[in-house]
């Protein structure tokens, strides 16, 4: 049986619900939904997945996630790395497993984030500008780019 996206609910982990206050009151993060997203890709980032059990709050709707357009797109590339020989993962009748995926990151992200709180003994607005500070650094940063690169392979007939 199917389940409409409509339906899907993503829950948070009830360990790390006064991390999660505390990155939204302080670090800037303005809903829950930004902090799973953050923490997902952090998560990923570190290879941190950790399943859960206990959820607070009530779940956040789908669609309530995936409002910012990069945030369907994050769900997704998550999941078809983790899934990476079968291609199926991206049906629609497995958003459920792409959610689940996408939990589990998300929680590992949060104990990554509370770990380097305890470790550092900083606040988590703190670790939250160093992880991105790093993220950039081990790209090389944000680099400009000009129109040619930008719009490389655009074709306007």
């Amino acid at each position: 049986m199917t389940t409409a996206p409509a339906d899907v609910r993503i829950r948070r982990p009830q360990q790390y619900e006064t991390l999660m206050v505390e990155l939204r009151d302080e670090a800037g993060f303005v809903t829950f939904r930004d902090i799973l997203l953050f923490a997902a890709a952090v998560g990923f980032h570190t290879g941190r997945k950790v399943s859960f059990t206990e959820f607070s709050g009530d779940p956040i709707r789908y669609e309530t996630l995936t409002t910012p357009a990069f945030s369907e797109a994050l769900i997704n590339m998550i999941a078809a790395n983790v899934v990476s020989n079968d291609p199926e993962i991206m049906d629609g009748a497995r958003i459920e497993e792409r959610i689940k995926i996408f939990e589990a990151f998300a929680n590992g992200g949060l104990e990554f984030i509370q770990e380097q709180v305890n470790v550092r003994r900083q606040p988590a607005a703190l670790v939250v500008i160093d992880l991105a500070a790093e993220a950039l650094s081990e790209s090389g940063g944000a680099k400009p780019a000009s129109v040619e690169e930008l719009l490389h392979g655009a074709s306007w007939g």
